[in-house]
């Protein structure tokens, strides 16, 4: 212990990865609080299944659309960069939890606190993943894959924590501690600006981190031409909606699935956890099974295992088959965010790649939208099992869909 703190003081690099890494983790254990275990405390709250699954939508419409206002601001300002814009979001998060403490029921205050808290949330990620980039540009070498990889690891310790104390305590325990995670993370944002700029060092342009901004230079006349160019990449966006709808399916209305087979705040805690912990090892060793199989085999693998661990939650009617169904997240979601990227850059050119990209955020949040209002609804009018096995056959369909298109891309290229 004496020689980490004896190397945190004498090591720029290896401080900077500290504090990043520890940002990164306080980042993922708010995403818990203020997204995750949303629709359980909206629900402790009175809300109804569609209005929960509106009010996700709305967020993550929001989120998308503040992020490009931001990132073009970002991009044409030279008086604040990507360090300025996370202390401010993540002084908005705060206040705004701060205030939801003092809400009750189901008040408007209620619904408007927790979607501008999952709003910003999601808009603080490709933030916070710049933000690596942007301490590079100091002469520090960076591992990202570790400080991902330990936001996994502090997400699955927040989810037991905050669903213990939901169950125990009162649903208001997800506003308490990412009230206490948000002030966190943005203290740490302002030691890492400290820091950055007692370092002395001279970055020698103005360093941009979000120079390929995903929001420009996407007109229509200019989507048509890249599906001419690219029509497998655009059916395999196709096969990416469908499947990533039961995705969002199963996270979003997680605490209704579990209370349909006997479970209660702590199971959906447990579920959560049990799927952070599970994604570590694909994280950590994602170069390497990039290496050995490649992105293609990989993304088509993890569609597979998006399809498998709908069905098994679908089939599931004890919370200890649930348990079962969230182990598949090891080989869906856990493979499929890095390797979507690396897809892009290896069936692209330099020109063609950052709007290969921002399609495919496009669709990861047009999923979102479609699994996050009509999941509710369906809910709502059919039950869970029905909207489970919905989820399926669009999975299903959507498995089908992306594998055909994985395996045309490389021909067409």
């Amino acid at each position: 212990m004496v020689d980490i703190l004896e190397r945190f003081k004498s090591s720029f690099d290896f401080k900077m990865n500290v504090l990043y890494t520890i940002t990164q983790g306080l980042y993922w254990m708010l995403v818990c609080c203020t997204v995750s275990m949303g629709s359980a405390y909206l629900s402790n709250r009175g809300y109804s299944t569609f209005a929960i699954g509106l009010l996700f939508a709305i967020a993550y419409l929001f989120a998308a659309i503040v992020q490009q206002v931001v990132s073009v601001a970002t991009d044409s300002s030279t008086s604040f960069d990507v360090v300025d814009v996370l202390a401010v979001l993540g002084g908005i998060v705060s206040i705004d939890l701060f205030i939801a403490l003092f809400t009750s029921g189901k008040g408007f205050a209620t619904g408007m606190t927790f979607l501008l808290a999952a709003m910003i949330a999601t808009v603080i990620q490709p933030f916070l993943n710049a933000l690596n980039f942007h301490i590079e540009s100091y002469k520090v070498s960076m591992n990202y894959g570790v400080a991902r990889a330990s936001g996994s690891f502090f997400f699955f310790l927040m989810s037991l924590i905050v669903g213990f104390f939901m169950k125990v305590v009162s649903e208001k325990a997800t506003v308490v501690l990412g009230f206490i995670v948000a002030v966190l993370f943005t203290y740490l944002i302002f030691v890492i600006y400290r820091e950055l700029k007692a370092s002395g060092i001279k970055v020698r342009k103005e360093f941009d981190p979000l120079e390929h901004d995903v929001s420009e230079g996407i007109t229509l006349d200019y989507v048509k031409s890249f599906i001419e160019r690219y029509r497998m990449f655009f059916m395999f966006l196709i096969g990416l909606v469908c499947f990533f709808f039961g995705h969002i399916i199963v996270n979003n209305f997680l605490f209704q699935i579990a209370v349909n087979v006997g479970g209660d705040e702590g199971a959906n805690g447990g579920l959560l956890a049990l799927q952070a912990i599970v994604e570590l090892p694909a994280m950590i060793f994602f170069n390497w099974l990039r290496e050995r199989f490649g992105n293609r085999l990989l993304l088509g693998t993890a569609s597979v295992f998006y399809l498998i661990k709908i069905f098994f939650t679908a089939i599931a009617t004890s919370v200890g088959m649930l348990y079962f169904s969230m182990i598949f997240q090891a080989l869906s979601f856990a493979l499929f965010i890095p390797a979507s990227v690396h897809l892009v850059d290896e069936i692209m050119p330099k020109s063609d790649a950052v709007k290969g990209q921002a399609f495919i955020t496009i669709a990861m949040t047009f999923s979102s939208l479609l699994g996050s209002v009509l999941g509710g609804l369906i809910i709502n009018l059919c039950g869970v099992s029905a909207t489970l096995w919905f989820g399926t056959f669009v999975t299903f369909i959507g498995t089908i869909i992306t594998i055909w298109s994985l395996l045309r891309i490389n021909t067409q290229k």
